[in-house]
């Protein structure tokens, strides 16, 4: 299985503010829709709230969380667990932060809007720039007036 992490920051990482998206871009959530429908997302419970604690249609909902169960989407309480019951061949993170900060090492592809402007935010995405080069590789880059599309492949070292 491959572990997809799917993010949109700013140069200063920023992912969230007050609970929501700092901005709005619909080339990103058209992009975002694109790439994950038909798939199977995990995200944490502070996003499913984001989201009214209603599924996005076309895909399979796993929300992570220790103190809700939802009768309507898979609930479980670690990363893990509900990695276990992933059955198809890619499996898409869509956050939020700490889900991000957990997912990230475990991830074998990383699909990155880079919005250019910056935002004022309180949620953050993990510093990876850093391991650009080492850990991972650029392999896709579409590049727009406010946004850039980027995935990233994870080097694999053979010893």
């Amino acid at each position: 299985m491959t572990i997809t992490v799917i993010a949109a920051h700013d140069p200063n990482l920023v992912i969230g503010k007050d609970g929501g998206l700092p901005w709005r871009y619909p080339e990103d959530l058209k992009h975002f829709k694109k790439t994950t429908m038909g798939g199977t997302m995990i995200m944490g419970r502070g996003v499913f709230e984001e989201l009214g604690e209603t599924p996005l249609p076309g895909r399979r909902n796993i929300v992570l969380s220790t103190t809700k169960n939802y009768d309507h989407v898979d609930t479980y309480d670690s990363l893990d667990k509900a990695l276990e019951s992933v059955e198809e061949d890619e499996v898409f993170i869509i956050g939020g932060g700490v889900v991000y900060r957990e997912a990230l090492e475990k991830a074998d592809r990383m699909i990155i809007t880079e919005v250019h402007k910056k935002y004022e935010g309180d949620v953050f995405f993990p510093e990876y720039r850093d391991q650009i080069g080492d850990i991972w590789k650029e392999t896709e880059r579409e590049d727009h007036d406010d946004l850039s599309f980027i995935t990233y492949s994870r080097i694999k070292y053979t010893y």
